[in-house]
């Protein structure tokens, strides 16, 4: 909703006038009665509420043309840059039709304030992250959606010291975006543009660093490569080439359009990767998704790897060598991944969803490893960004360290049926729903042990556990269950989905 439209003068006050804010956040009033005097009427919860709120899980993600324009591009950059108030911000951007006009309009509002602006151009999220920290920028930008289907855009901000922009960052940057109170410098004092063309090839031989290159080298290993036509293809080919494998690459091209299959790379979408691991013989899959900051793996007879249990396979290893003891996950990864980090001798800690919960959660505690269920690594010894490609690089190093094949390794990690759906929801409707789910849903489930509320509604039940949280990038409603057996997850998910539906249909 574009709220330009939705505010008429005689709804307020016949003795107030009004001028436009940034779009979508409500209006900056006069009160002639104070002359010259502005003040903002404080509608940001009802704005939130029929726009929904600016940043969701990571960043600001919308659909352009309808909820993000190259408007408020200028003055996300404005709001940047009067945040900052000095320094130089290194850009990129995924492979997304809108990419390079929405990249424009941020560095004319970043320049106005008189902060310059590198640009990087088409690169993985978590090379702009790490470069930020390594090249001493004051903050860097990804133009992206990430997963997110190409009808999206959106923008990703990280710290100086390569970790995304925490929430009390995050909500100083919406303060001043909602206030349009921009810093101006003179046309003299304006910041310069400028321009990094290497980024990939910088990551790639940091990364190659960081694992024992020969030893992987010398196993031949046929690797086949699924970047989805997004940022990884100028990054995970080159990387596996570099280790020496035998690589093949499929929807390697960079198209915005993402033709290949969906951005987010899960079971149902990665077909061709899966038929392509099985007639090749390869020794392992690997699927990005459209910015690069998850990676999902394929093992040699076509298994697609949850998540969470890759990241109790690399806990497990780290436990064996670290000196803490904490691994970092959160809520909707599978119980399989506390098991196998108790057995290791080590204790989980749970964060809402986001990887900069997981990251914050992993410096607060000085843990070892930690990530989400969906494809996010955070190896805390390199940098605080999800780093998908040293996933790679630590799953073929542990392959050769030990001679097993991929499949044997993640085989010592348990599986638990887990299942997922969504269901559409107004961003306008998610708090009202979630609310009236908190008595609705346990009632609905009937053998409950306990209910957690780190993030959305999570229900503990006599066998199995159901989590139910609104999505901070898309306007639905995720629910998550996992069981002992299938049967008993797909009832979870049955009741789960009937009490969900029918809370959004009475709201």
């Amino acid at each position: 909703m574009n709220l330009k439209n939705s505010y008429k003068l005689d709804k307020v006050s016949n003795r107030i006038r009004y001028m436009t804010l940034p779009r979508g956040y409500g209006k900056k009033l006069l009160d002639p009665a104070h002359t010259g005097r502005l003040f903002l009427i404080e509608i940001l919860d009802a704005v939130s509420t029929m726009t929904g709120k600016l940043f969701g899980t990571t960043g600001v993600r919308k659909v352009y043309g309808t909820e993000f324009d190259l408007e408020m591009a200028l003055n996300l950059g404005k709001a940047l840059g009067t945040y900052l108030g000095e320094g130089t911000v290194l850009m990129a951007r995924d492979a997304r039709t809108t990419g390079e006009m929405v990249a424009d309009a941020l560095t004319a509002g970043i320049v106005s304030t008189g902060v310059n602006v590198v640009r990087a151009g088409i690169i993985p999220t978590p090379t702009l992250a790490l470069l930020t920290r390594e090249k001493g920028y004051s903050a860097g930008l990804m133009i992206t959606a990430s997963h997110n289907p190409p009808q999206y855009t959106g923008v990703k901000f990280w710290a100086d010291d390569s970790m995304g922009f925490k929430p009390e960052m995050e909500a100083e940057m919406e303060k001043i975006y909602i206030s349009g109170e921009f810093k101006v410098s003179q046309w003299d004092a304006i910041g310069n543009v400028s321009r990094l063309e290497n980024g990939a090839e910088i990551h790639i031989d940091s990364l190659l660093e960081q694992c024992d290159r020969d030893l992987i080298s010398s196993k031949n290993y046929r690797v086949i490569v699924d970047p989805g036509n997004g940022a990884a293809c100028v990054l995970a080919p080159y990387l596996m080439q570099k280790l020496g494998n035998k690589v093949v690459t499929i929807n390697g091209q960079l198209d915005g359009h993402f033709p290949g299959r969906k951005s987010e790379p899960e079971e149902e979408s990665l077909g061709d990767l899966i038929r392509m691991v099985r007639e090749t013989k390869a020794d392992l899959g690997i699927a990005h998704d459209g910015d690069s900051d998850r990676v999902v793996f394929v093992t040699e007879t076509g298994e697609v790897v949850r998540g969470d249990r890759t990241i109790a396979l690399f806990a497990v290893e780290a436990l064996k060598k670290g000196k803490s003891k904490t691994v970092v996950t959160t809520v909707d990864s599978s119980k399989v991944l506390d098991e196998a980090v108790a057995r290791a001798g080590g204790t989980t800690e749970r964060t809402p969803v986001g990887d900069i919960q997981v990251a914050i959660k992993i410096r607060e505690l000085d843990a070892i490893h930690g990530g989400e269920a969906c494809g996010v690594f955070v190896f805390p010894e390199y940098h605080y960004a999800p780093e998908p490609f040293l996933a790679s690089c630590k799953v073929l190093e542990l392959m050769a360290s030990t001679g097993k094949s991929f499949g044997e390794l993640i085989g010592a990690i348990p599986i638990y049926p887990l299942m997922k759906a969504k269901i559409a929801v107004p961003n306008e409707k998610k708090a009202s729903v979630m609310s009236a789910l908190t008595e609705a849903l346990p009632k609905a489930m009937g053998d409950v042990q306990d209910v957690l509320t780190v993030d959305g509604l999570g229900i503990s039940l006599e066998q199995g556990w159901v989590l139910v949280r609104h999505s901070g990038t898309e306007p639905v409603i995720r629910i998550t269950c996992e069981a002992p057996t299938q049967d008993l997850v797909e009832n979870i998910l049955t009741t789960a989905k009937a009490a969900v539906e029918k809370v959004v249909n009475s709201i």
